[in-house]
């Protein structure tokens, strides 16, 4: 298996970690009717776990769309979402410690690894991806954040 997608395997791991443990400390409120934002972050979260493995598909089979999609998930769903929220509880985090400083930090860390490692990779191939993978990652990623910017917080 290529590197990019040893790379993305573990951010994707890193990220789905992260949301667990931010539902598990009751970041979300999830009893009773949902609102249209804690809905909509939800399918997002799910649709977004489903377009990972879609790249990843794409990407090995040697499609440059997967591997493009796969950096777009890595830099802004895995680092940007999942890892900046380390602001709010820097290491040594207390709560479900010491899982989400694995959380935290992995998104980080190999979310960019991701995005540099799948970018290198399209470069020395000299592929041109096509881009619709890419902008349904970068869609599912930013439609994700914004419902989850309205999503209420506990």
């Amino acid at each position: 298996m290529p590197a990019w997608l040893w790379v993305g395997l573990a951010a994707m791991f890193t990220s789905v970690l992260h949301i667990i443990l931010d539902f598990g400390v009751g970041l979300f409120d999830l009893h009773g009717t949902l609102s249209l934002s804690e809905a909509a972050t939800l399918v997002g979260v799910a649709l977004i776990q489903l377009w990972w493995a879609v790249s990843f598909m794409a990407g090995a089979r040697g499609n440059g769309s997967g591997v493009a999609s796969a950096a777009i998930l890595g830099a802004g769903w895995a680092a940007l979402t999942n890892g900046f929220p380390i602001i709010y509880c820097p290491p040594v985090c207390s709560e479900a410690r010491p899982l989400t400083d694995v959380g935290h930090v992995g998104s980080i860390v190999f979310g960019i690894l991701l995005a540099v490692i799948a970018l290198w990779s399209l470069w020395r191939a000299r592929t041109r991806p096509g881009w619709f993978l890419p902008a349904v990652a970068a869609a599912l990623v930013v439609g994700t954040l914004v419902s989850l910017a309205n999503t209420p917080i506990t």
